[in-house]
């Protein structure tokens, strides 16, 4: 037993089966019994409750209100039947886990007293309920957004899944959620990172899938709500959801190191390349172009790269490690922030016909194309929203260009 629900009276007709609502007001007994009955609404298909009441009987004759057809009020009168027992059991459907959708992940700046400080986090949901209930005036619900650590698997409930908690968020007050598929609505709130480094690692697992366009596996999990009885109800329910990859906006991709300006002389690279007394090393240094691919203030503090033609290795590409303070600091949305500063790149002739070739590209027309795409196997040490993720994802089709070729001074 669980509660006890006190109705108003119910009409029930003249007999035959016949649909009514019995309005009223739910006393919860035993809350651990309370909550698996709501753990039941949230994830089974369906499940059954045992309902037992006595209830009096009356029976109206046609002076005392009786609201049948004229046939069927005859009589006059009435009648009370008081100690009648009332036994059921009732099947009811479960939401099934509630099939969330997500849709694509937002980051707002806001005001802040440090570098890359909190920012709004913000994502669109919908909701689909397969369920008997309709569940009106939740009003404000929080939620906390974990990563599922059972994945890929998903072997274990959700509940017991919960991975690294990265963001809290909430929904918008005078949330409802009716049956089958519901609007799209917001969910707002903050990256929420301990700056443990297996969560940072795992939180940055998150952002890499974003960033490639790959969709993550998550969790939600009800952290209470504004309302007592639901956050009795549903504190702690969990439901697994997709976050989506980021779409590639501009016509372009999802990189952060999008352009390089090599200083090398070609001729004297190459001669010096196919010398055996010169070694197999090329030092020399390049600018890049960066790009931020996300709606808020992105610090990068460091990149190491290995930069891959044709899918072999041909050099290796190092930014030191910066403060905060030393930062290069991307406002959002930047597309082609050239770094002020050279960086060393190494060219390694360990896959020299390939590393020959990509000298070939880069060399001015009509000995070369002038330009040559690579791609960088990347570790970028960043800080956004309050956290300080490493972005380990490859940049694809990265170009590549002579310095002194390309119009900078």
């Amino acid at each position: 037993r669980f509660g006890t629900l006190s109705t108003r009276p119910c009409p029930l007709g003249g007999g035959g089966k016949i649909k009514t609502q019995m309005a009223g007001q739910l006393v919860v007994d035993q809350l651990d019994v309370f909550q698996k009955i709501a753990r039941a609404v949230v994830h089974e298909d369906e499940f059954t409750v045992e309902l037992f009441s006595v209830v009096t009987v009356e029976l109206r004759g046609t002076d005392n209100g009786c609201i049948l057809r004229k046939d069927m009020c005859k009589t006059i009168g009435s009648a009370r039947i008081p100690g009648v027992t009332f036994a059921k059991s009732v099947v009811l459907k479960g939401a099934q886990g509630f099939s969330v959708e997500m849709g694509a992940l937002k980051l707002i700046d806001l005001p802040a007293t440090e570098p890359a400080g909190k920012a709004l986090i913000s994502v669109d949901a919908k909701v689909t309920n397969p369920s008997s209930f309709e569940l009106h005036d939740l009003d404000v619900f929080s939620i906390d957004i974990y990563t599922d650590d059972s994945w890929p698997k998903t072997e274990r409930p959700a509940a017991e899944s919960l991975g690294v908690k990265f963001a809290e968020v909430n929904t918008e007050a005078g949330f409802s959620l009716g049956k089958g598929e519901s609007e799209w609505f917001a969910v707002q709130g903050f990256l929420s990172v301990p700056e443990r480094e297996y969560d940072l690692v795992k939180t940055a697992d998150v952002l890499n899938h974003f960033l490639t366009s790959r969709p993550t596996p998550l969790i939600a999990s009800i952290a209470g709500s504004s309302q007592p009885f639901f956050s009795a109800a549903a504190k702690g329910a969990a439901l697994r959801a997709f976050l989506p990859g980021m779409k590639h906006d501009f016509g372009g991709d999802t990189n952060i190191v999008v352009r390089a300006y090599i200083d090398l002389d070609v001729p004297v690279a190459v001669a010096s390349l196919l010398n055996p007394l010169t070694g197999t090393t090329l030092h020399q240094y390049l600018y890049v172009a960066l790009s931020n691919p996300f709606d808020a203030t992105l610090y990068v503090c460091g990149l190491e790269a290995e930069v891959m033609f044709n899918g072999a290795h041909v050099g290796q590409v190092s930014l030191p490690q910066l403060t905060l303070e030393q930062a290069i600091v991307l406002p959002p949305s930047e597309r082609g922030f050239l770094t002020p500063n050279a960086y060393p790149i190494e060219l390694h002739a360990t896959e020299l016909p390939s590393l020959l070739q990509l000298l070939h590209d880069i060399a001015p027309q009509p000995a070369g194309k002038g330009v040559a795409y690579v791609d960088l196997n990347a570790r970028i040490h960043a800080r956004v929203g309050g956290a300080e993720p490493i972005l380990v994802y490859k940049q694809v089709n990265v170009s590549a260009q002579l310095k002194q070729f390309s119009g900078l001074p």
